[in-house]
Order: structure tokens, then C-alpha cells, then sequence
């Protein structure tokens, strides 16, 4: 079996993932980096709305909750910022290599039929997901097991979606130097956010927050 980690679009991430493939599919003789710029910006969106924005609810105390919604903004801050560094103006050439990620190895197809944002997870990854979601039950709760699977969903998806992707961009040394400051800085957030939210959630709302994370995992067949 292989594993993925992915989730369902938002509508508004959708639409621009079928305008960009009706551009490209129809050699529109139009810019791409628009599109391209558009598709990044609004995944970045849906990614943090997925591993973050979802948890606020999830935790009990109304304070912790606004401190996670600073910490949340921050990661926000910081992301657009890295992309409107990154991003910009370039001839349909140079774009290609952008959509060709997004479109080929920033989605896949899950057991019913749903395209989602995501990637395959190598299987010393996956098993580190997959037992530390295992870790919290009802009847048992293991905070440093689950902690270790939530700490890899981060760091594989940063990895993914910034260092990986920030390869097809075609940037000069102090663009491409910019990439691994940026990554660290919104680690270090997330990071914060984890360390922040975990200590002091019950055992009801870690199962919730379990509960909350497991769809993110899709196991295919080979």
C-alpha cells in the first residue's frame, strides 16, 4: 500500500487549478505566471487553513485560541511574503515546470475519485503518521508518539510545498538563498504552535484533534 498525505480543495483553489489546466491544455496565448502566481498563493491558503486554522476550534480555552490565531497570522505573514519574493513575471517557458509540479506531484487522486493537494509519503514517513494517529484513542493517549506524527505531517509538507517547488521557479542566488530563511521561519511557527497547543489539550480534545488530522492520511493500493 501506499500512503498520501492530501486534502480536498477549497472551491475557490479548484476553480483555479481547472482555469490554469484549460489554459495550458488549449495553449491559450495568454501569460501563464498570472495563473501560476494565483495557484500558489491560494495553496498556500488552503494548506495553512487545513493544518492550522481548523485546529482553533478544537481548543478549549478562549485564550489559547487567540494566541493560536496570532501565531497562525505570523505563518500567514510569512508565507505570502516568501511568495511575492519568489513569484513574479516570466515568459510561458519558464512557467511550465511550476504547473507541471502543481498538477503532477502537488496532487493526487484519492479511493473515491476526489482530487486532493498533496503528495506521497515515503513509507519511514508514513509509519510515523500513521502509529502516532494510533497513539491517541479513547482508552489511551500518547502525547510525545502523536506530537512526533504531527511534527513530520510539517515538516514533509513544508519540505514539499516550499523546498521542492521553489526548484521549478527559476531564481537567482539571492531569491534561492531567501527559500531555506523562509521555510525555517514558518517551521519555527508551526513548531510554536504545536508546542503551544499540546501540553494542556484534555484527552477528549487530543482525540478530537486526532480525529481531526486522520483523513489527511489516504492509503492506495500500489
Amino acid at each position: 500500500m501506499t500512503h498520501y498525505f492530501g486534502f480536498v480543495p477549497s472551491p475557490k483553489l479548484k476553480a483555479l487549478i481547472e482555469e490554469a489546466e484549460q489554459v495550458i491544455a488549449t495553449d491559450a496565448k495568454v501569460d501563464y505566471y498570472p495563473y501560476r502566481d494565483a495557484l500558489s498563493h491560494q495553496t498556500a491558503r488552503d494548506l495553512i487553513d487545513n493544518l492550522l486554522v481548523g485546529l482553533v476550534d478544537i481548543i478549549p480555552n478562549p485564550e489559547r485560541q487567540a494566541s493560536m490565531r496570532k501565531i497562525v497570522g505570523t505563518i500567514e505573514r510569512a508565507a505570502d511574503t516568501l511568495l511575492n519574493i519568489l513569484l513574479g513575471k516570466e515568459n510561458n517557458e519558464e512557467v511550465l515546470p511550476s504547473f507541471h509540479f502543481l498538477r503532477d506531484r502537488a496532487t493526487f487522486i484519492d479511493n473515491e475519485g476526489v482530487k486532493r493537494i498533496g503528495f506521497k509519503l515515503s513509507d519511514a514517513d508514513a509509519k510515523t503518521i500513521t502509529e502516532g494517529f494510533a497513539a491517541i484513542t479513547p482508552e489511551h493517549v500518547d502525547r510525545p508518539t502523536f506530537k512526533t506524527a504531527l511534527e513530520t505531517v510539517n515538516e514533509e509538507t513544508l519540505t514539499h510545498f516550499v523546498s521542492r517547488y521553489a526548484e521549478t521557479l527559476k531564481l537567482g542566488m539571492i531569491k534561492r538563498k531567501s527559500v531555506p530563511v523562509a521555510k525555517a521561519a514558518i517551521d519555527k511557527g508551526m513548531s510554536m504552535a504545536l508546542n503551544k497547543l499540546l501540553p494542556d489539550l484534555p484527552d477528549t480534545s487530543l482525540n478530537r484533534l486526532a480525529d481531526y488530522y486522520r483523513p489527511f492520511i489516504v492509503k492506495k493500493p500500489e
